[in-house]
């Protein structure tokens, strides 16, 4: 049997789900990436570790602004804000100016923004008959790797038919830099999802909007893509999978040092991720196995495989 493809039957499921946040790992540091991914609960957990506060933040104010684009009732658009705040609802983090209000002010501010001419022309696509809001896509690729995500929201120009991308964003600095954006490889990979919605598409804008939760302002950038820019994105993503096969082959994920410190914290897994990979890691359950070969792809709006992206890729060119 090939060496590759017997590595790859015996590769952890786990290590073969890919997403923006779980590359993002992958290439700070790939022990970090083995055992967040042997960790996980559930199929979906992309390694991020933090404060539980700041990730209900982040989803209640991206919540909360999808619900404004597409034009619920105010009782609506708090209730939605509610939902989606994943913590105790009294929490909150003084120092970082984030809990369940802020992030209700946060979205006051944008309706504001929006009642005063921001995005004026400009009205949520539609995907299937719904608003195209937190759209979900998957694409496979060989050997039972994968790579998932979701964009924020799509939008597009009343009168000159553009399209673009608002991707909502909040952070704790005092102070953002285009270039933390301007090359994300997470903005090109939206164009898997516009691909769907427009079809022979060649150029879309994407617009951050990010939230400094300390100023309590949003600062807006918008960087133009095109598809050539995907077309490397395509084969960083394969290249990407290619390094964890040779990890899984030479059983070595190297250690990052300069990761060991993130952002002011440590990592977990600091002082003992020189210990064995068992004893670090949770064993993989039958019924988590079963559902992300069964029943995770059923999950997700949009399908594609490799032969997609390469098929759509040519016709651009």
């Amino acid at each position: 049997m090939d060496t590759q493809a017997a590595t790859s039957k015996t590769t952890d499921i786990r290590l073969r789900q890919l997403s923006y946040s779980s590359r993002l790992t992958l290439h700070a540091c790939p022990r970090k990436f083995q055992l967040y991914k042997l960790n996980a609960v559930q199929e979906d957990d992309d390694g991020i570790s933090g404060d539980n506060t700041t990730f209900a933040f982040g989803h209640a104010v991206g919540q909360g602004i999808q619900s404004v684009l597409e034009e619920k009732s105010d009782d609506t658009i708090y209730f939605d804000i509610f939902r989606a705040w994943d913590s105790d609802l009294l929490s909150e983090l003084p120092k970082k100016g984030k809990s369940f209000w802020l992030a209700v002010h946060a979205v006051d501010k944008f309706k504001a923004l929006k009642k005063n001419g921001f995005l004026k022309g400009w009205k949520l696509a539609q995907y299937k008959g719904r608003p195209a809001a937190e759209l979900s896509f998957i694409i496979k690729f060989p050997d039972g790797y994968t790579y998932k995500g979701f964009v924020d929201a799509v939008l597009v120009h009343e009168k000159t038919g553009e399209v673009m991308v608002l991707e909502v964003k909040t952070t704790g600095m005092r102070y953002v830099s285009a270039a933390s954006y301007k090359n994300s490889a997470q903005a090109v990979g939206y164009s898997i999802v516009l691909d769907a919605l427009f079809p022979g598409l060649s150029s879309y804008t994407v617009k951050y909007m990010i939230y400094m939760t300390l100023q309590r302002e949003f600062e807006v950038m918008d960087f133009k893509k095109d598809y050539l820019v995907r077309a490397l994105w395509i084969r960083e993503l394969m290249l990407d999978i290619e390094i964890i096969k040779i990890y899984e082959k030479t059983n070595i994920y190297p250690m990052h040092g300069e990761s060991c410190l993130n952002w002011g914290r440590e990592c977990e897994y600091f002082n003992i991720c020189t210990l064995s990979t068992a004893t670090l890691t949770k064993p993989l359950e039958p019924k988590h196995e079963a559902r992300i070969l069964h029943g995770i792809e059923n999950e997700f709006e949009i399908k594609l495989e490799l032969k997609d992206l390469i098929a759509a890729q040519l016709a651009k060119e």
